[in-house]
């Protein structure tokens, strides 16, 4: 059965749709705390984790709307809510501890903790700021239900880091999806020239030449491509 059938049936009050639907995303879950353990420390147990993101999962259970016409699939749904309950337990458990935010995590080790603490907002941006670019992100909500497909939604949401998610590779994204990273390529690079083709994309991308008069070498088709989409724009 899909994510969504069985989250259709746990809603509907099937408590063994929910054990399926934890042992059938148990891989992502994983995954996603693969970001975050720090191994060989004892500030932070792998287990929690793993408890926190099922919490997270069970959670988007409950909360995925079937009636909202924008809604992405589940999983890309519930990754949001697994990473935040992660992202919070870290933060409360690490308040009165000592522990560097430069500690290297994740497989490779490759990865600092500072990295993985998303959606603490240290700055001090003025109202106006912050309201150009919620009127930004809006925007490009409203051209991506427009002009992109749902899984093209889901991959630029997954890789730029949409609502506060930590961006991920495209090779994350393929294992998320079954399909190949080249493949997931392909989609994000499809996705990024509707949007580019678009008024909204054109304008964007004039408006950014304007402010890179210094570096007039930049192709229009390339502004957008080029530039930080998630700080920009998400």
């Amino acid at each position: 059965m899909t994510n969504e059938e069985l989250v259709a049936l746990y809603q509907q009050g099937d408590k063994q749709a929910l054990e399926k639907l934890i042992e059938k995303n148990t891989g992502i879950i994983y995954k996603l705390v693969n970001k975050f353990y720090i191994g060989g420390t004892n500030s932070i147990d792998r287990e929690d984790l793993e408890q926190e993101g099922t919490i997270g999962l069970i959670i988007a259970a409950n909360k995925y709307d079937f009636n909202n016409p924008n809604k992405a699939q589940f999983i890309t749904y519930a990754i949001h809510w697994i990473y935040q309950k992660i992202h919070r337990y870290i933060i409360q458990k690490n308040t009165n501890e000592e522990i560097s935010l430069n500690t290297p995590t994740g497989e490779d080790g490759d990865i600092e903790l500072l990295d993985c603490i998303e959606g603490v907002d240290y700055s001090f941006e003025n109202i106006e700021e912050k309201l150009y670019k919620q009127r930004l992100r809006e925007e490009l909500e409203d051209v991506m239900n427009s002009c992109n497909t749902l899984k093209e939604r889901e991959i630029l949401k997954l890789h730029y880091g949409w609502n506060n998610n930590k961006c991920m590779t495209l090779n994350d994204i393929a294992q998320i999806f079954s399909i190949s990273g080249e493949r997931v390529r392909q989609q994000k690079s499809q996705a990024m020239r509707k949007i580019r083709r678009t008024i909204w994309g054109r304008l964007k991308a004039k408006e950014l030449h304007e402010q890179k008069k210094n570096k007039s070498s930049y192709s229009v088709s390339d502004l957008i491509e080029s530039m930080s989409f998630a700080e920009r724009y998400l």
